[in-house]
């Protein structure tokens, strides 16, 4: 069931819209998050993973939710106007 959901989730379903972005790492997504890293003084992971959510909401500004727990990732990604999960 959890799997089914996911899928539907990740893939989209024959009413609902994917509600997730896949994108490649690339060498320009790993020069933003090498600027994070010095900006914000993350580490490489979640520099990379605020990278991704900056280059998908560039190319569809509907996606401003970000989600995750570590404290210093949500400080990044709440001072570039992203809708915190959770809240």
């Amino acid at each position: 069931m959890l799997a089914a959901q996911f899928a539907t989730d990740y893939l989209g379903g024959p009413s609902t819209a994917p509600r997730f972005a896949a994108l490649a790492v690339d060498a320009e997504l790993l020069e933003l998050a090498s600027t994070l890293v010095a900006a914000d003084d993350l580490r490489a992971f979640p520099a990379v993973q605020l990278a991704s959510a900056l280059a998908v909401r560039s190319v569809d500004p509907v996606g401003t939710a970000f989600a995750c727990y570590d404290r210093s990732l949500r400080a990044a990604a709440a001072r570039r106007s992203f809708d915190l999960v959770p809240s």
